[in-house]
């Protein structure tokens, strides 16, 4: 395997690792097990308990809070070591990450296979992963004083972060992928219309994930589980509930689903005009990697609204709600494989191997 493979390989594994992380968050979420592990140790929270006493020792700590004593009194040993699993799974994943980036990454600086500028792009990455962390820690701490609940707003800020650190590592390796290939990915023909209607899906689509983790943290999907109307309304009279107004926009879970909704047929209406637009216009020609990622775009945004509605239908079943989330992660990468296409034109990166 040559140098350019070995280090493509390694950021796929990071992005896979990152993607991996999001949905097991999912299910920790839908699980109601984020709340399992009080305590952040970032170094020796990596072995679990190993005995009976240590155990008990990690459920009486569960005990003190208000998960438990509101929601859970009577959980036995054995129904908190499931929801431990996945906390614990979730967090070991991402000091998996870790280790995953820096020992190679060390390895490969040592051997000069990047160049000086392009490691320590590569470790910002690194940092914005111990970011995620201290962010995770930060929401799951929102849930341990007074209510057993995450602050909707950090678990939307753990979610971004998250997609950050993933479009960084996706980025990195496109531009080591690209960089040594001949340009084959420039676009012939400059046209602001074509741009600008994928600026504006592109900010859709992370305006729908933010919606999605809002949707989440408010538990908003297990109600009005009805399509398309909510309870035989196409306007929920429930919208401007709370006061004043505009927090309906950002705490009131009916309005949030009905904005999720609604941003959701917007994507699919959008998404299928870019497509015909891209496919029937004669003002302007893509190449082939352009072409594919409108089609991808496509084929995603519908796959993504059906696993959203069967999400609801079905009243968030584990299966399809993770299936939903993953449907987000892949469609943000689509997004952004055609944003780097498009805007990434030729002069403006150095390979990086």
């Amino acid at each position: 395997m040559n140098q350019k493979r070995s280090i493509l390989v390694w950021l796929a594994s990071i992005c896979f690792l990152v993607i991996s992380m999001v949905v097991i968050g999912g299910i920790t979420r839908l699980t109601h097990s984020g709340l399992s592990m009080v305590e952040w140790k970032p170094i020796v929270g990596m072995i679990p308990p190993l005995s009976e006493p240590a155990w008990q020792e990690v459920f009486q700590k569960y005990q003190q809070f208000p998960e438990y004593k509101l929601l859970n009194q009577g959980m036995t040993l054995s129904e908190f070591k499931w929801i431990f699993f996945w906390e614990y799974t979730h967090r070991l994943l991402g000091r998996l990450i870790g280790i995953v980036f820096i020992f190679p990454w060390l390895l490969f600086m040592k051997r000069g296979w990047v160049d000086r500028s392009t490691g320590f792009k590569l470790l910002g990455g690194f940092f914005l992963g111990g970011l995620q962390g201290a962010m995770g820690w930060f929401m799951v701490k929102s849930g341990l004083v007074d209510h057993p609940h995450v602050s909707h707003y950090r678990l939307a800020a753990h979610l971004i972060l998250a997609l950050v650190v993933l479009a960084y590592f996706f980025w990195m390796a496109a531009g080591i992928y690209f960089g040594s290939n001949g340009e084959p990915h420039s676009v012939p023909l400059r046209h602001s219309s074509f741009e600008r209607f994928l600026r504006i899906l592109t900010g859709l689509i992370v305006l729908q994930i933010i919606y999605g983790a809002f949707t989440a943290g408010l538990k908003a999907g297990f109600g009005f589980n009805t399509f398309p109307k909510m309870n035989d309304e196409w306007f929920p009279s429930g919208f401007f509930r709370d006061s004043p107004w505009v927090l309906n926009f950002f705490e009131n879970p009916v309005a949030v689903q009905f904005i999720h909704r609604l941003i959701g047929w917007i994507l699919v209406t959008g998404v299928f005009s870019f497509w015909v637009y891209c496919v029937r216009s004669s003002r302007f020609s893509l190449n082939r990697l352009q072409k594919v990622g409108v089609h991808l775009l496509l084929v995603m945004v519908l796959i993504q609204f059906s696993l959203g509605v069967g999400t609801l239908l079905w009243v968030v079943p584990l299966s399809l709600a993770s299936l939903h989330q993953l449907g987000a992660c892949i469609l943000f990468l689509i997004v952004l494989f055609l944003n780097y296409v498009t805007f990434k034109r030729p002069g403006h990166y150095r390979p990086m191997v």
